[in-house]
């Protein structure tokens, strides 16, 4: 029996908190906005712990640039094979999202990130660009997917529904039998990074409203424990041989916290890897690590869920590292996916502090 039957011969776990789920992101998304234009209307300036006037400022550069680059069919991209991308434009409108939300000034960009993707959205689910040129589309599909659960929680836009359920259920169905995701039809090639992807598109999905069945949740934990090495990081495949990589066990402790298990050993023993000495650290100055912005964006999140002793040692040290990243145009430069990729993560991460996002809020 596979996954999607599996799935639907028995009442999603999830499905039952479908109607009160939808009431609490309700009731979120009205804090927030109410939260949003409180100091607008009080005139007040305050910024969140650890954002700098300097900080801010590079922020509504950023995000002006990458404005910028939207074209007239909502997507963007503009490098060789990650040209109108579904991931990179998922991830510039949670970017924009992050700032104020829907109702913030980037609204209309929001609007052109949902169109977009909602256009290239297939009959199965697949949310994918029309020319696929690049060797793991579902990246984008689950940055896609991720960025539909986060929006509908604010517009319950009924074409974002229907768009993001049938997504979800593709993800569900392509659930391996180790519990995790692949980038092709081999068994062999679910890794972690692909699986953590997934992961947190089910998670948004689940915030949505969209039921998502506990068994498949559990069966990707397991697929991550079963990644961790004796050092606390994780392996890129089961069969590798045991290497950790920051940027792929930050996502794996991001990862499992969404799942609940904060203080799951597991978990904790990944967070001290992460402690270690890591990039930045090890740089030297303009030298980028490999997977800069994703590792960066997800050990992000990783010290938000930790705690502020955590948060308070990480941010500081990201916030002036990206800072001294920027061009001055406003934007970020990454010479594989491309620019406007690595402002969207870059803008993620600075942003953190604001809260506007609620799947990346989860501690």
């Amino acid at each position: 029996m596979s996954n999607a039957e599996s799935a639907s011969n028995k009442e999603p776990e999830f499905s039952r908190r479908s109607a009160l789920g939808a009431v609490l992101v309700s009731t979120l998304a009205a804090l927030r906005s109410w939260w949003r234009g409180t100091p607008v209307q009080a005139g007040l300036s305050a910024l969140p712990e650890h954002v700098t006037p300097q900080t801010q400022a590079a922020i509504e550069g950023g995000l002006k640039w990458l404005a910028s680059r939207q074209v007239a069919d909502g997507g963007f991209g503009s490098r060789g094979s990650y040209a109108r991308n579904v991931g990179v434009c998922a991830l510039a409108g949670t970017a924009f999202l992050a700032h104020r939300g829907m109702i913030g000034p980037y609204r209309r960009a929001i609007q052109e990130c949902i169109r977009y993707l909602l256009g290239r959205a297939q009959e199965n689910g697949f949310i994918v660009e029309a020319e696929v040129r690049t060797h793991a589309t579902l990246y984008g599909h689950g940055y896609a997917t991720m960025f539909l659960g986060q929006v509908f929680g604010e517009s319950y836009d009924p074409r974002v529904r229907d768009a993001l359920k049938a997504a979800t259920q593709l993800v569900l169905n392509l659930q391996d039998g180790q519990g995790g995701w692949c980038y092709t039809s081999d068994p062999q090639d679910a890794d972690v990074s692909i699986t953590t992807c997934q992961m947190l598109a089910l998670f948004s999905a689940r915030q949505a409203g969209i039921g998502v069945p506990r068994e498949a949740i559990e069966r990707s934990v397991e697929f991550l424990k079963r990644a961790q090495n004796e050092d606390g990081g994780f392996r890129y495949r089961l069969d590798d041989p045991p290497e950790s990589l920051f940027p792929r066990s930050a996502a794996a402790v991001v990862a499992l916290t969404c799942a609940g298990l904060g203080q799951d050993p597991a978990v904790q023993r990944g967070r001290e890897y992460l402690q270690q000495p890591h990039p930045p650290l090890e740089l030297s100055p303009g030298q980028l690590a490999e997977y800069h912005f994703y590792g960066r964006f997800y050990a992000t999140h990783a010290a938000w869920q930790s705690g502020k002793p955590e948060w308070d040692r990480w941010y500081p040290m990201v916030r002036d590292e990206l800072l001294s990243q920027q061009t001055t145009g406003g934007a970020w430069h990454d010479a594989n996916i491309g620019d406007e990729y690595a402002t969207a993560m870059a803008l993620l991460v600075l942003q953190f502090p604001y809260g506007n996002v609620p799947l990346l809020a989860i501690r």
